[in-house]
């Protein structure tokens, strides 16, 4: 009986039968390039990537930067024009041509894109988000402008203050630019996102027309839960000023020069029941370096994560391992990020310790490249079982 029943579907394109919304569920776990390749097996499948809602579109994966083009101008061309675009992931770490660029931002704002994850080299002037650009339907935006066609520490594109788009919880900033526009110096770019959850910024400076002034950068957000800053070494620092009643999660890497408490620093933000905080220390050239982490560690934290470079730093401060942290008391987790040319003082983590003894200690190593475009393609994965 077995025997019959396998000569009878024997041969048969079962997977064509299945219905168009599985088929494309198939194909949104493929990169483009690869669903494409599926339309020649029958006419079955010939239009359905035409239709995908999840895309993903990395150079990498062409012989050229020209072929890798060619590919997305056509692909975009060839779409249906009722098909929605939910979700891009775009990477290209080449030239790409400004006006194609453009031609694909106004594709997916016209077709109801909610998830954007774009890695593209661009111009100042090239970046085609302008000023009172307004889409009501994008939830989670990645933008990073990579650095391949100028150098480190230059001007990058100009992040807009005043992009309107109202449903965004996710945000991701990668080498651009935030442009002061106050005459005391400040930054304000993100207040328009009314329902922000999740704010990253990373090697993004600031840009002052007045030089006169101190440059600030000031994140105001009842929504904000998680914040993320990182502030690489080449740049020249800046301080930040938070409104964010509702922050719960802190990463900062960089330099920190600045106290956060206090009413010229901070302003209606209760960090002291922030619960998760991380600081990674990247160089030891400010001398107040303890005192300003003592300031830091005034949250009533419940896990607390340090590097190991920071504390090899600390280090160099015998002072610091004297410095009583009254507000640990509530500590219940102190991680240890450890990397692979930072090696661990032995024991001199336990200073954080004092008063939370029965905090459980775990040392485990850093994030890598491969751990990060891991987590993105987690974050896309999520959003693509929702259609």
């Amino acid at each position: 009986m077995k025997t019959r029943r396998r000569r009878r579907y024997h041969g048969k394109d079962r997977i064509s039968a299945l219905p168009d919304c599985l088929l494309l569920q198939i194909l949104s776990n493929l990169e483009v390039y690869r669903a494409v390749q599926l339309s020649i097996l029958s006419t079955r499948w010939k239009n359905i990537w035409k239709h995908m809602s999840v895309v993903t579109l990395h150079h990498r994966n062409f012989e050229s930067i020209e072929s890798f083009a060619t590919f997305v101008s056509q692909f975009f061309s060839f779409r249906t024009g009722k098909s929605s675009l939910q979700a891009l992931n775009f990477e290209c770490f080449h030239y790409f041509d400004p006006d194609l660029l453009k031609r694909i931002i106004k594709y997916l704002f016209s077709h109801n894109i909610q998830l954007l994850d774009m890695s593209v080299p661009c111009s100042l002037e090239h970046f085609p988000l302008c000023t009172n650009f307004s889409y009501h339907s994008l939830t989670s935006l990645k933008l990073i402008a990579c650095q391949e066609i100028y150098h480190w520490g230059r001007q990058g594109p100009v992040f807009p203050n005043s992009l309107q788009f109202p449903a965004l919880t996710y945000l991701y900033l990668g080498f651009f630019t935030l442009l002061c526009t106050t005459d005391d110096g400040y930054a304000d770019p993100f207040s328009v996102f009314q329902s922000l959850n999740t704010l990253i910024i990373k090697h993004c400076p600031l840009y002052n027309y007045i030089t006169n002034v101190e440059d600030s950068l000031f994140i105001s957000s009842v929504t904000l839960v998680n914040l993320t800053i990182v502030l690489p070494d080449s740049y020249k620092s800046y301080k930040f000023k938070l409104s964010t009643p509702n922050l719960c999660s802190f990463n900062f890497t960089g330099n920190p020069f600045q106290n956060l408490s206090g009413h010229n620093n901070i302003s209606n933000t209760n960090f002291s029941y922030i619960k998760h905080v991380r600081i990674s220390l990247i160089s030891n050239k400010v001398a107040k370096f303890p005192s300003i982490l003592s300031n830091w560690l005034l949250a009533l934290m419940e896990s607390f994560t340090v590097t190991s470079k920071t504390l090899k730093i600390l280090n160099l401060f015998p002072k610091s391992w004297k410095i009583d942290f009254p507000y640990l008391h509530n500590l219940k987790l102190l991680k240890i990020e450890t990397h692979e040319f930072s090696s661990l003082p032995d024991g001199r983590e336990d200073f954080l310790l004092q008063n939370a003894p029965s905090a459980k200690k775990v040392i485990f190593p850093g994030f890598s490249l491969k751990d990060l475009a891991k987590e993105d393609r987690r974050r896309i994965k999520q959003f693509r079982y929702r259609y």
